[in-house]
């Protein structure tokens, strides 16, 4: 049961930390004409 409390919690945070990396990534691409 611990494996699933730890794959929650890593699911909470991580899922909004990789959109703020994809969106930081995206307006870097963007400022240098990617």
């Amino acid at each position: 049961m611990a494996g699933a409390r730890i794959a929650a919690v890593w699911a909470l945070v991580g899922l909004p930390l990789a959109y703020g990396v994809f969106q930081t990534l995206t307006r870097v691409a963007a400022l240098f004409g990617g």
